[in-house]
């Protein structure tokens, strides 16, 4: 019974109290040569998420960024405005380019998955989506980092 009520303070935060504590708060994670010779298919080979309080108040919002295989300047980004929908954030992309989910994994990791209409970024010289049903760019097990 103890420890249930030591749990229930966890267990009241919103999916944006337990991910984004802070402003300071970021998730990412490259991948490594190994990992993508095993996966072909995945263009994606970074990807940070990190909070921007004021960008979309009152929601909360996040900027997404992503670096693509064999893409010459392969940064691309999107801010999302995100809300918390029961145990996770669901991000709709700014200018209609989509969307996609948070959710608490193992580590203090967050999974983010790629919504139905995908997730549209642009940089200087183009734009690239991230299909839900195509190739392997579908979810990332993203780790927390301190905020670059």
């Amino acid at each position: 019974m103890v420890l249930f009520i030591l749990a229930l303070p966890a267990l009241a935060q919103s999916p944006t109290d337990r991910f984004f504590p802070t402003d300071r708060q970021c998730y990412a994670r490259s991948y490594t040569d190994a990992h993508l010779a095993d996966h072909p298919a995945q263009r994606v080979t970074r990807m940070e998420v990190r909070p921007d309080q004021a960008a979309m108040a009152p929601y909360l919002g996040l900027w997404v960024n992503l670096t693509l295989r064999g893409v010459p300047g392969g940064a691309f980004e999107a801010l999302a405005q995100c809300e918390n929908i029961e145990d996770q954030l669901y991000c709709t992309m700014e200018g209609d380019a989509g969307a996609f989910s948070l959710t608490a994994a193992k580590g203090g990791a967050v999974l983010l998955s790629v919504g139905s209409r995908g997730m549209g970024f642009e940089n200087e010289v183009g734009f690239t989506t991230l299909e839900r049903d195509q190739g392997d760019d579908r979810s990332f097990l993203l780790r927390p980092v301190a905020c670059r």
